[in-house]
């Protein structure tokens, strides 16, 4: 599932994967993935975040979305 906050923190609770395939749907080049500490991509614009729902990214808060980067991140530490 794709997960967005008002802000436009994009993340997966599925993959990395998922979450490339799902911003190169919606437009976003791969380069303006984040992957530092918080993997995520930044939707910029409301019309871009409006269409990221329309595809079916859930919104969320921010604070869930922090929750789910550190999910997936303990089910990869934990493999």
């Amino acid at each position: 599932m794709i997960y967005i906050d008002k802000v436009g923190h994009m993340v997966s609770d599925e993959s990395e994967e998922d979450l490339h395939d799902f911003a190169k749907r919606l437009g976003l080049k791969r380069e303006w993935y984040q992957d530092e500490r918080l993997p995520h991509y930044d939707v910029t614009t409301n019309r871009l975040r409006e269409k990221a729902q329309n595809m079916g990214a859930a919104l969320v808060s921010s604070k869930e979305i922090v929750n789910i980067i550190n999910s997936m991140k303990n089910e990869i530490i934990s493999l």
